[in-house]
């Protein structure tokens, strides 16, 4: 049993640590307090520190502990004078670790950083890739690499000069924070047999540092119980092994054979290590006690020595006998030398090279504008109608615009959601674990219809969801994209080529991304699938991405345009070409702006791609990874240069401006967008003339149009570049005219419908086709008097109405009368159009004016015709009266 002394009055967490020269031992706990023990005397100095206090390290005359304060607060030594705090984080240091100079930090929110103590400028250097709270960090210096824990569930080794990741093991329990993990993972490196020991379950794997293959594992049969740490002792012949029932267990490194237990009513969650003594060490309980435990008895007599003797007795004896023996297998021995050596060796490299295969780890499914699932309060979604957050078992919704709808406060105890997202008509909400997902139609007209679920069946989860303005997509781990109505109608089931990672929507297209095959080592190998789903098209590609990083957002712009961010900071586009395929743009590095400003990222939520400018909508991480829920994050938009060399020149911002003119434009016929290239165009041709350019101002000229060429030719005229002045002209003035004619005349032409040929029927009726521009021509012909208003449509066909005859007659004379001359000739008989000739319009849209012009003139010189016939025919029937 533990001789336990109480040094915190606060049940929990409790750290140890001790001076460098082992003359006194110090200890934090959950009240606040920071303890320092004399390690003859047992004398106590009090430090008052915060209101808890989760970890501590001692370097020189300076104490360093990690606090609730979220940062890293710095006391003299030994007096605990308060000095300036040398880093603020969004959560509470939860790891300490020194060696030497080097003091290497983890925190909650996923972040491990070092600092050099002896730099007076206090940089640091940051190891990135955790997506949970850190548990522990241990540090081999020999080596130069550093190793850490984490609640994601995985054990990462990185160089510390290089800053890269050397190898992840994904062994380890996950959790959402410390509190809640089933166990603290503090690991230890073996530097005698070049291994890490990591605790696992009730076991402790032993992994070797060359290959980074399990070597061995401990495990004692009769204890079930996870254990909470593992440390090796400075003489490098045992291990201590603390479970979370309270067991201590000391064991010899080589046999695994266990010399001693201890017991306690709480888990030992710290333990160091006397530095001086080196048989002696000191160890904390989650119950603010401490305790020290000498184990100089069992390294003077370790159980395994009797054995080893024995052993080593027997090699001498065997080898004795053998002695008289060997001369005569010498020869014996040579023959079986010689057969070793018939085994190539190319065999023996390729056999170790497939023994080194590695797995390669492919990125886990995301939702975008979502914090990590391995937080306890979070955010599911972020977009412009509203945020959806989890936070004390419960799911609230809030609209950014209060007046549209109220808040919504959903109970998350027994469904658990972890999925969600928001429009304007519905809400989506899904369980990755339990395969629930919930539609709620909270602007739906049915009072009856309200909300609707449904479960996964066969072991199929839930892992990423999207909600669009007519449809909803959910994507399993059966690799399938499933569609529903917002009713609930499942409409189709798409199969994916690999597992999904995120999906996007706008209007009734979705966009899918999904590994394709296994990458290469650190890599991925990513594609996508776009689907339209109103006009029916299936789209597929890969997606590049940078080396050795993961993509963390994806989404369409407001103009529909489809834009990814990968952890790197590199913002991408696909730009959609003429031959209906998709081409990866790069448009700039948001890390890498963000530190220009003095900020740790941005935090992407949307991009504004409108006439020409290029804007994002972010929230600004100020030392921190997430936004948090407490106070309310504010969104900014910025506007950032395009990822060009030296884009602080005027060069390259004005190269910068006309290629965001070129790729965020939708319509390049309207005049702003011709006035804005001409405007940036000309800057640019200025800029070179000014620097004595001319053959790159010469280039310039060859983007513009006729417009902008003749101000470029006054520029350069008034400027002195007369030799330029006479190139573009000579050149490119007549060539640009020819090229734009041309361009008008295939405009012209590929809209252009031959329009039906002119019917000529008999002298009493005949048909005339108008083209859609018949209100232009007939307002240049002099204008035909009609008795009935004029067409409303020129393209609708319209019918003739007769009005009847008001008194009826038989007289021969009105039957000739000309339609030309209605106005002077007296008749009762009144119609809507002439009576010999009908003009019968047709609905076909006819663009050539001029065939149009040509057919009513040569139907008037008919009509002419007609006239002067009935008139001859009226003159001899009166003569012959």
């Amino acid at each position: 049993m533990l001789s336990v002394v109480s040094a915190h009055s606060i049940a929990g967490l409790t750290d140890v640590c001790y001076t460098k020269d082992g003359s006194h031992f110090l200890t934090c706990g959950q009240d606040g307090d920071i303890h320092v023990f004399d390690t003859k005397t047992d004398q106590i100095e009090h430090i008052r520190c915060a209101d808890q206090c989760f970890c501590l390290a001692v370097h020189e005359y300076h104490i360093f502990v990690g606090t609730n304060r979220n940062e890293l607060e710095v006391r003299s030594y030994p007096h605990g004078d308060s000095l300036p705090s040398l880093a603020h984080f969004t959560q509470p240091v939860s790891a300490l670790g020194l060696s030497n100079s080097l003091l290497f930090i983890g925190t909650k929110d996923f972040k491990v950083l070092m600092m050099n103590l002896n730099d007076d400028s206090n940089k640091f250097k940051y190891f990135d890739g955790h997506q949970a709270p850190i548990l522990s960090l241990n540090v081999y210096e020999e080596k130069r690499w550093i190793a850490t824990s984490c609640c994601d569930g995985s054990v990462r080794i990185f160089n510390i000069d290089k800053q890269n990741l050397i190898k992840q093991l994904n062994i380890i329990h996950k959790s959402n924070d410390i509190e809640t993990a089933s166990s603290l993972v503090k690991i230890d490196w073996d530097k005698n047999d070049q291994t890490l020991a990591i605790p696992v379950k009730n076991t402790v794997h032993f992994y070797e540092t060359d290959k980074w293959t399990r070597k061995k594992t401990y495990e004692n049969d009769s204890m079930d119980q996870i254990i909470n740490l593992i440390s090796f002792s400075l003489c490098g012949t045992l291990f201590i092994v603390s479970y979370v029932n309270g067991q201590i267990s000391i064991v010899n490194r080589l046999t695994f054979d266990i010399c001693m237990i201890y017991s306690s009513k709480d888990a030992v969650c710290s333990l160091a290590w006397n530095p001086t003594q080196t048989n002696r060490f000191t160890c904390s309980t989650m119950a603010g006690e401490y305790a020290h435990v000498d184990i100089s008895e069992y390294i003077s007599k370790p159980t395994s020595t009797l054995k080893e003797e024995n052993e080593v007795e027997n090699m001498t004896t065997m080898s004795e006998d053998n002695e008289s023996k060997s001369e005569s297998l010498l020869d014996d021995d040579e023959v079986i030398k010689e057969d070793k050596e018939i085994i190539p060796k190319w065999f023996e490299r390729a056999s170790s090279m497939i023994n080194e295969t590695k797995t390669v780890e492919l990125q886990e499914s995301f939702q975008s504008t979502s914090t990590s699932k391995y937080l306890e309060s979070r955010y599911l979604l972020w977009n412009n109608i509203g945020a959806i957050t989890c936070y004390n078992e419960q799911i609230q919704i809030a609209f950014h615009d209060v007046s549209y709808h109220h808040s919504i406060t959903i109970d998350n105890k027994t469904d658990k959601y972890d999925l969600g997202d928001l429009s304007l008509s519905a809400i989506l909400l899904a369980s990755s674990q339990t395969g629930k997902l919930l539609c709620i139609l909270y602007q739906s007209w049915d009072s009856n219809m309200r909300q609707w679920t449904i479960n996964t069946e066969n072991n199929d989860k839930i892992e990423n969801i999207n909600l669009s303005e007519d449809f909803i997509s959910i994507g399993t781990s059966q690799r399938l994209i499933r569609l529903f109505s917002l009713s609930g109608i499942q409409q189709r089931i798409i199969r994916l080529q690999g597992p999904i990672i995120s999906m996007s929507s706008y209007q009734n297209q979705l966009w899918i991304i999904h590994h394709s095959t296994q990458g290469l080592p650190k890599e991925q190998a990513i594609s996508y699938v776009y689907l339209d789903i109103e006009n029916d098209s299936y789209l597929t590609g890969s997606l590049p991405l940078t080396p050795k990083t993961k993509l963390i957002w994806i989404g369409f712009s407001d103009s529909g345009k489809c834009f990814y961010l990968e952890k790197s900071g590199y913002l991408s586009m696909l730009r959609r070409t003429k031959g209906n395929q998709f081409e990866p743009s790069l448009i700039c590095n948001l890390k890498q702006e963000a530190e220009k400003n003095n900020l740790a990222n941005y935090w992407l939520l949307g991009v504004n791609d409108f006439d020409g400018k290029f804007l994002l909508r972010v929230i600004e991480l100020r030392g921190q990874s997430f936004p948090d829920l407490v106070p309310w994050p504010l969104v900014s938009i910025v506007s950032l240069p395009l990822s060009l060399y030296e884009i602080n020149t005027e060069k390259s911002q004005l190269e910068s401006d006309y290629l965001k003119i070129k790729l965020f434009n939708s319509s390049t016929d309207n005049e702003e967008y011709l006035n804005n290239e001409r405007q940036c165009l000309i800057k640019m041709f200025a800029l070179s003339c000014k620097l004595n350019r001319e053959y790159r101002a010469f280039e310039i000229c060859q983007l513009m149009d006729s417009t902008a060429l003749q101000l470029a030719i006054k520029y350069s005229t008034k400027s002195g570049k007369l030799t330029l002045a006479q190139k573009i002209i000579d050149e490119l003035v007549d060539q640009k005219k020819d090229e734009e004619q041309t361009e008008k005349e295939i405009k012209y032409s590929s809209s252009e419908i031959i329009p039906p040929s002119l019917i000529a029927s008999s002298s009493l009726s005949s048909t005339i086709s108008f083209s859609s521009t018949f209100e232009e021509i007939k307002s240049k012909r002099a204008k035909v008097e009609t008795t009935n208003a004029p067409f409303n449509n020129p393209f609708r066909k319209k019918k003739l109405i007769n009005i009847p005859n008001e008194t009826s007659t038989n007289d021969e004379f009105s039957q000739w009368k000309p339609s030309i001359n209605t106005t002077r000739l007296s008749s009762t008989n009144k119609t809507t159009v002439q009576t010999d000739v009908h003009n019968e319009i047709t609905t076909e849209n006819e663009d050539n004016s001029l065939n149009a012009k040509r057919k009513i003139d040569e139907t008037e010189n008919i009509n002419e015709e007609t006239t002067k016939n009935k008139r001859n025919r009226l003159q001899q029937f009166a003569c012959n009266r």
